[in-house]
């Protein structure tokens, strides 16, 4: 119960600020603060399951960017270049979830064909069955977390975000 009071705290402190530096329409700002915090959360409940694999979201996204690579023919891997832009994280951030990964026996590295300075990451077999494995209660997990809202409810926000991001996605390419 605290939790919700401060939550509703901070929404009221951050409706004061809107009015104060004269936004006169803060929807945008709301939507934002919101899909940033759902995905957070959405985060703390994956990453508390995946703890179980000794996993976390971040290298979970890496080992599924590498398993669909691999799936769809990419038998050299990815280079962790690739990887960091694909995530949007940096350079040290990806090096460091691989080594991780390569501890773990999830990924190898190769030498890249083309450029015997460079590697190419790729998932190994280890990485792909521990991603058969986990996969479907990791879904269910993240389907149970949402639960909250009826079927029919979360087919529309699945709807509105899709929307949502081909509109965000339209902008950007614009001001590129």
């Amino acid at each position: 119960m605290k939790t919700h009071a401060a939550f509703h705290a901070h929404e009221k402190a951050f409706a004061q600020l809107h009015a104060e530096w004269g936004v006169l329409d803060s929807r945008g700002i709301e939507l934002m603060r919101l899909l940033n915090a759902s995905a957070r959360m959405f985060e703390v409940i994956a990453d508390h399951y995946l703890q179980e694999h000794d996993l976390s979201v971040p290298r979970l996204r890496l080992l599924l960017w590498l398993y669909a690579a691999d799936h769809h023919g990419n038998k050299e891997g990815l280079s962790p270049s690739r990887l960091s832009e694909f995530q949007h994280i940096s350079k040290n951030t990806v090096s460091s979830l691989l080594d991780s990964l390569e501890k773990q026996g999830l990924v190898e590295r190769a030498l890249n064909p083309d450029d015997k300075r460079k590697f190419n990451i790729r998932i190994s077999r280890t990485g792909r069955e521990l991603l058969r494995k986990t996969l479907p209660a990791h879904g269910a997990c993240l389907t149970h977390a949402v639960a909250g809202l009826t079927h029919e409810e979360q087919t529309a926000l699945l709807k509105l975000l899709r929307k949502l991001r081909q509109t965000l996605a339209e902008q950007v390419v614009s001001h590129k």
